[in-house]
Parts: C-alpha cells; structure tokens; sequence
C-alpha cells in the first residue's frame, strides 16, 4: 500500500531582512510512496516533468517513469553490472546520461528510453571519483570528480554531452579536500554560466566558483562543519539569487550544528540559520514557484525552509539521499535506502 502524508508548511517562520521575498501562503505537500521494484541505494535522481523521471542507481541499473511513478521499469547496462550509477541528467524521456561513481569512471548515454546505452567516455587513469553530473541547459554541463594528481578534475560540454573536456585555471585543493556522491547535487548552476560545487574532507569547507561556464574559477570559504573526511559541503540549490548550502558529517547524522548556511552574494559570505535542520542533511532543493521555500533530505530526516533557508523547521524522521523537483513546482521525487522512492505533489502557496 501507498503512505500518503499531507504536510501543510508552518506559518510562523523567523522574520528576515526587507530583501527576502515573503511567499503569498503556506503550500501543501502530499508525499506518496511509490513501488520502485529494487532494493537499491538510490541517489541519481533526474526529474524531467510530472510525468517522466530517471533514476541511477548500484549495479548498472536505471529506473524510469513516464507516468508519474505509477510504474517504473528496470534496466541494467550491459558492463556495468558492478558499478554505481550515482548521478544523472535527463533530457526527455528517451535521452539521458549517467556517470559512476568509483572506478573505472564511466559516462553512459541513452537515446532510446534506455533499451540500449552507449559509453561515451572512460577515465583512462581509474584515479577519477565523480561526484555530480549537472546542466546549465541543453548543451553546456559539468561534470566534478575529486582530485587526481594533486589537482582538481572538472569536465565541461558544450555540445549536450557528446564531447568533454577538462576544466583548466583551477585553485589548488586543500590536503584533503574533496567532493560527495551522496545525492549527486553538490553542483548547483545559475543562468549565463555560473555554478558552484560544494566540497568537504578538509580543515575548511569550500565551494568552487564560476560565472562564466568554467572557464575561470575563484573558490571560498564557508562554515559549513569540516575537519574530517565525512564531514562538509554535501548539496547546494540556488534560486532568486539565494544559494543555500547543506551538509554536515555523515558519520554523526543526529549533529543539528554546522549543517546548513545561506548567502546572498553569490557564496562570497555566508549566514548561520536562526534554526537549523535536524543533522546532516545530503539534498537541498528549492521548490519552483513556491517563492522562498526549500526542502531538505537526509539519513535521519526531513526538513523545510519558508524563508530562503534562514530558518529550518522539521517535516518528518523519513530518510533520503536525494531530492529533486520537476522545473514547474508541481511535483517532485525523494530517493533513498532500499529502492526506496516518494513522490511529492505541491499545492497552494
């Protein structure tokens, strides 16, 4: 059977500077699970609309949806039986590329719905880790792995991901210093070029920074939790010039402290929220059409943010790694542990 909850957002939220936009009314989320047919850890989540998703995932496997989530089929690539498909991009419902994480790293494609994949590339070093697969719009995306050799490993397109090629003028990695394949969101872009990727595993969590499709970068501090290998910069969403960023220590996943930060120029200088989310969160989104509001996921729960995330107030103890909505707001999907999937619908606000 289906577990429907209906959320209605809090209405007392703290108040923020005269900037912030005040969204019009509290909207109702009704959260759905669904079927998905495997017991996987899910985390490569690509919504197209309401009605078509994709979904990554361990052992070669793809997901799909073209009906909302009523059924999702299954397909596993041929070759990749052992590999991790932790982050996806879907362009429609035929045609959607799909990048491991581990080694060896591999990028496939399908142009079919997933009835065939093609490899479209292969890290000839096996030194490679990608952490997140994102798009600016059909033809210019990014591709992050952690470093090799001492220096960061950044792959752009410019022709829809047919082609890639590595990002240079990069800073200088930190000892230590990496990305998270916990819900392939550590990018977030912005129109005209910019985007920034969160990062962790050092003394100082950063974020790497661009506004001109990769093609020069600057990096800057935050203080998000750091220090140790598990502990920084797992998600970041960007929307009406807000980027909010969360994370945290996986391995203390009850620590509510250091876990979730806002800015307003553009990742220069961060804010601490008046109240935070409820421990390591992996997921950050902001909804679409839903004017300052966010949802947050992690392994211990679930989160929302009526206020551009300068406050945080819980919505359940569900756990997931990834969350993502379809470009209108109307609705969204949350993956996690054992093939776990929901679906939320939006209405109001």
């Amino acid at each position: 059977m289906r577990h429907v909850i209906k959320l209605a957002a809090a209405t007392t939220i703290v108040a923020m500077t005269a900037c912030t936009p005040t969204p019009a009314g509290p909207p109702e989320f009704t959260w759905t699970e669904q079927q998905s047919g495997v017991d996987l850890s899910m985390r490569g989540l690509a919504v197209v609309d309401a009605q078509t998703v994709w979904v990554g995932s361990p052992e070669g496997t793809v997901l799909r949806t073209v009906d909302g989530g009523d059924t999702w089929t299954h397909t596993q690539i041929a070759g990749a039986e052992t590999l991790d498909l932790r982050s996806a991009h879907a362009f429609d419902d035929q045609h959607a590329l799909f990048i491991t994480a581990g080694a060896p790293a591999r990028l496939y494609v399908t142009r079919d719905g997933g009835e065939n994949f093609d490899l479209v590339l292969e890290d000839p070093s096996e030194a490679a880790f990608f952490d997140t697969l994102e798009f600016w719009d059909d033809q210019h995306g990014i591709a992050f792995s952690d470093p090799i050799d001492g220096a960061f490993h950044i792959l752009l397109t410019n022709d829809g991901g047919v082609t890639w090629s590595l990002a240079t003028g990069l800073p200088a990695p930190l000892d230590g210093e990496a990305g998270f394949a916990a819900s392939d969101t550590s990018i977030a872009v912005a129109p005209g070029g910019a985007a920034w990727i969160g990062m962790g595993g050092a003394e100082t969590a950063r974020v790497l920074h661009t506004e001109d499709y990769g093609s020069s970068w600057t990096v800057h501090d935050t203080p998000m939790a750091a220090g140790s290998g598990g502990a920084g910069i797992f998600s970041l969403s960007w929307s009406q010039d807000r980027l909010v960023a969360v994370g945290g220590n996986y391995t203390e996943p009850d620590e509510p402290r250091l876990a979730a930060f806002w800015s307003d120029d553009r990742g220069q200088t961060w804010h601490i929220p008046a109240t935070g989310t409820g421990g390591y969160r992996s997921a950050v989104t902001h909804i679409p059409g839903q004017v300052g509001y966010l949802l947050a996921v992690g392994t211990n729960g679930t989160d929302i943010s009526a206020d551009g995330g300068a406050s945080w107030q819980p919505v359940s103890d569900a756990g997931f790694n990834a969350i993502r909505f379809a470009d209108d707001g109307s609705v969204g999907w949350a993956v996690g542990s054992n093939g776990t999937i929901s679906r939320i619908d939006v209405s109001g606000g």
